[in-house]
């Protein structure tokens, strides 16, 4: 077939082959390469002749200006015309031929293709391609043939419903030879029209071998694995880390965004343990397991010896001269959730050392006459076990609120990003609205920082200012549902500004309301948020289950189904490294 160039002319008439084997023929560079046709090879066919004998018209491709379709009666009444696709439209027109049929008078009636044409329209395309295909547009009801509307609509239906969307793998393998080919990120974005932030993640993937693997293993979607991707830096992947995501996003996939960031979390705390680690060892100090500190003291509660005076605390400067000194780092977070080292002085042997308490020492006596000192002691051993698991579970709990509260809050984001509150808002609303608790009066006179934030606006201060708050302009133009929308992020602001490392240990009643409300409209909670709910408070000697890295993978061994994913997971990594190293 030979297409001509000008616009709105007539192609040949494409025809259909009949369905049957064919004989091979060889190529142009089969022949040069032989330099002759052999005796044994098969006679080349007359390829024009074959096509005229065996074959039947299907229809005229022709190249027409798109104002001039008419659209047909369509199974699809709304039509959406999203920038990505206009765009596409604009640099590259269609390149599908749109299916037209001619009516009595001639025009092109649209059959299938009415979004190309509306869009080709729409971007002001000069020609776009039609097939005309044979018979009767199909839009009469009362026609005596009406096995052309049946055929009409069937055709609209199946062209939309059989259609499969490009696997999300294949997308990431597709981008992967984008990068071989030389372009970058933003160049494919630019070519596809697809979205920056989601060329980001498949590009990121695309680079990761994990990453690659894991999604072509597992039934993963693209955010999970660009989150795998986040932990497959320069130095390697990290085995624990990637372990738990994937156990997490084949059993918890709900717990999934919880899991990642408290991992995020651990990694950037560990960093900043690593570079405080490696400044005190360079000065000498030796560094102990904040968990293990054995017979240690800290010096915040000795004195230097007896003839100090009773009250005088033994400083680090003063101590660093002990053969004894020694120093815990951690990292805590205070209100604002932001992460702060912590350096703890110790004596690991105070009484060899000659210190003594700072306040004087108590001995411990018994007056029952019963157990002795043996009994005391072991009383006192036991008590000090106690508020040392007590200590950690808080310590655990308080690290992972803050994880929690960065995923809360970004799925809160979204959640009043909708341009309608949930059918059941408007009792949570009302009910806030009446109790007018502290946290909402507290909000209203500063001037409601966390609504602001959630809905992406600058906070302009207290009330007392005089300054107007952003939320009141958007209330200008909101409907009634976004309105009510509004209402409610001012409500949820007030609550979540009210939040912090105690709420899961003493929860108040509208904590639970609050925290009530979120998990019934779909956010999924974390286990240290569940306790908020929890009637009962987990012992100190049964901390909340927020494992995570390799305790996650780790305690996934007690699962045969867990077991496997774990064992799989080593089996992509291993298959990575080998990739990689080819």
């Amino acid at each position: 077939m030979t297409l001509t160039a000008n616009p709105g002319d007539t192609v040949s008439t494409i025809t259909r082959p009949d369905e049957r084997p064919h004989a091979a023929v060889p190529t142009a560079d089969a022949a040069a390469t032989s330099g002759s046709e052999t005796d044994d090879a098969p006679p080349r066919p007359d390829v024009d002749a074959t096509i005229g004998q065996d074959s039947e018209p299907v229809g005229e491709l022709l190249r027409v200006d798109p104002r001039t379709l008419v659209i047909g009666a369509n199974v699809r009444r709304d039509v959406v015309l999203d920038r990505p696709f206009l765009r596409s439209i604009t640099d590259r027109g269609v390149r599908e031929p749109i299916i037209v049929r001619r009516d009595d008078n001639g025009v092109l009636v649209v059959r299938k293709g009415k979004r190309r044409t509306l869009a080709a329209v729409e971007t002001g395309r000069p020609t776009v391609p039609v097939l005309v295909e044979s018979g009767r547009p199909g839009e009469d009801p009362d026609a005596e043939d009406r096995g052309e509307v049946i055929d009409r609509i069937v055709d609209q239906l199946e062209e939309n419903h059989h259609r499969a969307a490009t696997h999300e793998t294949d997308e990431v393998r597709a981008h992967q030879q984008l990068l071989d080919l030389g372009l970058t990120a933003g160049q494919i974005a630019r070519r596809t029209h697809v979205p920056n932030a989601r060329v980001k993640q498949t590009t990121a993937v695309a680079r990761s071998e994990i990453a690659a693997a894991a999604m072509e293993r597992y039934d993963l979607t693209l955010d999970q694995v660009a989150v795998i991707a986040e932990f497959d830096g320069p130095d390697g992947p990290d085995v624990e880390a990637v372990k738990a995501l994937t156990v997490t996003a084949a059993k918890e996939p709900a717990q999934f965004a919880h899991v990642a960031q408290r991992l995020r979390d651990q990694r950037a705390d560990a960093r900043q343990v690593a570079d405080t680690v490696a400044e005190l060892t360079n000065r000498g100090v030796r560094v102990l397991d904040p968990e293990d500190t054995g017979g240690a003291a800290q010096i915040s509660g000795l004195r230097l010896d007896a003839q100090t005076p009773s009250g005088t605390e033994l400083d680090p400067t003063t101590h660093s001269g002990c053969p004894g000194h020694a120093a815990t780092v951690e990292v805590h977070r205070s209100w604002d959730r932001q992460p702060q080292v912590k350096v703890v002085h110790w004596c690991t042997a105070p009484d060899e050392h000659g210190h003594v308490a700072r306040w004087g020492r108590v001995t411990p006596t018994d007056d029952s006459g019963g157990g002795g000192d043996g009994e005391v002691a072991r009383e006192l051993a036991h008590a000090a076990e106690q508020a040392k698991c007590e200590r950690r579970r808080v310590i655990a709990n308080n690290r992972d609120w803050a994880s929690a509260t960065s995923v809360r809050r970004d799925w809160m984001r979204g959640f009043l990003a909708r341009r309608a509150a949930p059918r059941d808002a408007l009792p949570f609303i009302a009910t806030t609205l009446a109790r007018g608790g502290h946290d909402l009066r507290r909000a209203m006179e500063s001037g409601h920082p966390t609504a602001c934030e959630l809905l992406g606006l600058t906070p302009t201060g207290n009330v007392y200012a005089g300054s107007p708050n952003p939320i009141e302009a958007f209330t200008a133009t909101a409907t009634s549902a976004r309105a009510t929308q509004l209402i409610l992020a001012v409500l949820l602001g007030a609550a979540e500004d009210a939040t912090g490392r105690q709420t899961w240990r003493n929860p108040t009643r509208d904590n639970r309301a609050y925290f009530t409300a979120l998990r019934d409209w779909g956010y999924p909670l974390s286990p240290v948020e569940q306790l908020v709910l929890t009637d009962n408070d987990a012992t100190p000697s049964q901390p909340a289950d927020t494992t995570t890295s390799g305790e996650a993978a780790r305690d996934a061994g007690d699962s045969v189904d867990d077991r496997a994913v774990v064992d799989d997971t080593d089996a992509v990594m291993s298959a990575a490294e080998e990739t990689t190293s080819t």
